[in-house]
């Protein structure tokens, strides 16, 4: 594993990932748990993604796209038949290949840099907003205009009309919005509100991602403080990846944040020098993109400016805090994870063991346990 992360290191240090890959295919420099990630969003056949992973021998962005968004068009094309022959009874079935179609363009769009990139974002979303509109009660689209930032994300509140928790979720680096709202639709009913939204600087944000960033999620908890629905005092934030940092970070900085779940989060030692060692050319572009970094060195420098050592933003929190990871994340490290927990007195650290980054392999399980933990019952 160290000879592996050392030479995809000096490949992108080199600029030689294209080139490798074009002998050892894509697979061997993407996230270890990629496969996972997208099999598990779009109930896609592991093995049959695992090939078509395998098959694929560059990164260059028309090849890239086109290669992804050949399997998202044929999911997309069957799904429109079925709704044109028979609409209303093909619904179920419909929404299963839109969420497919979805997962692919997704895919395409990772790391979402460039125009054919960004447009498969779009129509990921396009295929979102097509199969949530064939669910019986949609996910309601909300748009917010919040520190400079047109913020879009999906809002779903439980039958009947009394106050009710409301947990905000939020994804990381290359995720999108529309990865996160269907595996919690299982969660709809269950007596808390859900809030999913992209992280600041990711996609179709202008300004880059930065310590200022915080200011977005806290204009989006303004506006719930004030809905009908929401109980303001029993706000909560869950955040993936990178959207792990921010629900430490509100949790830190926004005393209305009454609970945070904080999954495979990079708080400190992933940024430093020592914690780059075997992240992708892919990986460290997309870091560039949201921070705007122009070099290696500019972006150490970003990086470093979101550290929780800076101004111990350990001790500012005071809420209650769930930590959640693999016991081996090959991502961005374990570590964090654990002096998180060392460091914040009211949290709880739940490790899986033999798994990896955000716990992937045991999705449906943590996210049981977050809902189940926000409501008092865990």
């Amino acid at each position: 594993m160290l000879l592996k992360d050392l030479f995809i290191t000096v490949c992108a240090l080199t600029g030689q990932t294209e080139r490798a890959a074009s002998r050892l295919g894509v697979r061997y420099f993407l996230p270890t748990l990629f496969k996972l990630r997208y099999s598990n969003m779009g109930g896609l056949d592991w093995e049959l993604f695992g090939r078509q992973l395998m098959e694929l021998k560059t990164f260059e962005e028309s090849s890239w796209c086109s290669y992804w968004n050949g399997f998202a068009e044929e999911y997309e094309l069957e799904a429109e038949r079925l709704l044109d022959i028979d609409p209303g009874d093909t619904d179920e079935r419909a929404q299963d290949l839109l969420i497919k179609a979805c997962t692919y363009y997704q895919v395409s769009a990772f790391p979402g840099d460039g125009p054919l990139k960004m447009k498969a974002y779009f129509k990921s979303r396009e295929m979102f907003d097509r199969g949530n509109e064939l669910l019986g009660r949609p996910a309601e689209k909300v748009t917010l205009d919040v520190a400079g930032e047109e913020v879009v994300g999906y809002s779903y509140f439980p039958e009947g009309k009394g106050k009710v928790p409301l947990c905000i979720i939020t994804n990381g680096l290359e995720g999108t919005v529309q990865e996160l709202c269907f595996p919690n639709l299982k969660n709809r009913d269950r007596g808390i509100a859900m809030f999913a939204m992209e992280m600041p600087g990711a996609y179709a944000y202008k300004k880059p991602m930065s310590p200022a960033s915080q200011e977005i999620y806290s204009g989006v908890i303004d506006h719930f403080t004030g809905h009908p629905r929401v109980d303001a005092d029993r706000i909560s934030i869950v955040g993936v990846s990178f959207g792990g940092y921010w629900a430490a970070r509100m949790a830190a900085v926004d005393p209305r944040v009454s609970r945070a779940v904080v999954c495979g989060a990079p708080i400190a030692e992933a940024f430093k020098a020592k914690g780059s060692l075997g992240t992708p050319e892919i990986i460290i572009s997309v870091l560039k993109k949201v921070t705007h970094a122009t070099d290696l060195q500019s972006l150490q420098k970003r990086l470093g400016e979101l550290s929780f050592e800076i101004g111990d933003l350990y001790s500012a929190i005071k809420c209650p805090m769930l930590i959640i990871n693999g016991d081996n994340d090959t991502l961005v490290g374990t570590d964090d994870s654990i002096i998180l927990n060392a460091r914040v007195g009211r949290s709880f650290l739940k490790l899986y063991a033999d798994d990896d980054h955000c716990a992937m392999g045991h999705y449906d399980e943590w996210l049981d346990l977050t809902i189940d933990w926000l409501l008092g019952n865990a």
